[in-house]
């Protein structure tokens, strides 16, 4: 299973998008897809670093974004 929280990017939001592990770039699409509708204002650099983060935080044992 693969979750990332909103929060755990950064936001004060409570979306979660989840995913089964074959399906984490799934996850990080319907992540990138809210942030874009929900967070307005964000670069191109903003929404490359924030892939970024979401990559590293699904590449942990868990998936569950846990620092």
């Amino acid at each position: 299973m693969k979750i990332i929280k909103c929060r755990d990017l950064g936001f004060n939001c409570d979306f979660i998008a989840i995913g089964s592990a074959a399906e984490a770039d799934s996850v990080i699409q319907k992540m990138l897809v809210h942030i874009k509708e929900a967070h307005e204002g964000l670069s191109d650099e903003d929404l490359a670093d924030i892939k970024a983060r979401m990559s590293v935080l699904l590449s942990r044992g868990c998936g569950c974004g846990a620092l």
